[in-house]
């Protein structure tokens, strides 16, 4: 099973999210802000990462692509935003994300993201 880190501002996300997952088997731990992200990156080594795109500011969850692509290169990065924005979806691809979500997201579909992001860590 998968380490995945959950990212957003929103507690009922987080919990949900969580309990989801984890009844799957996966490895899960929650942060609420980029500061607590950023740390869990290092200290829980992350496969996937699921990252609300704004949390206290416009750019977190660029800043926490960014960081978790420098920690390590396989983890594997879905931007989370409610917005649906064309240059937003560039940018996020540009700096290694494996593409950006928009919300809300079924329960099929964070399965099948979680399912693509195992597969791609296996090539």
């Amino acid at each position: 099973m998968a380490r995945i880190l959950v990212v957003d501002d929103e507690k009922d996300v987080l919990e949900f999210q969580k309990a989801f997952f984890t009844r799957r088997k996966h490895d899960v731990a929650t942060a609420s802000t980029k500061i607590d992200a950023l740390s869990l990156i290092k200290d829980f080594k992350p496969e996937i990462i699921f990252c609300d795109l704004r949390l206290e500011d416009e750019e977190a969850g660029f800043d926490i692509l960014l960081e978790a692509k420098n920690f390590s290169l396989k983890t594997v990065c879905y931007l989370i935003t409610g917005l649906s924005d064309k240059a937003l979806e560039d940018k996020a691809l540009k700096m290694g994300a494996k593409e950006i979500l928009t919300k809300p997201i079924s329960n099929e579909e964070l399965l099948n993201k979680i399912n693509s992001a195992i597969y791609t860590q296996k090539e």
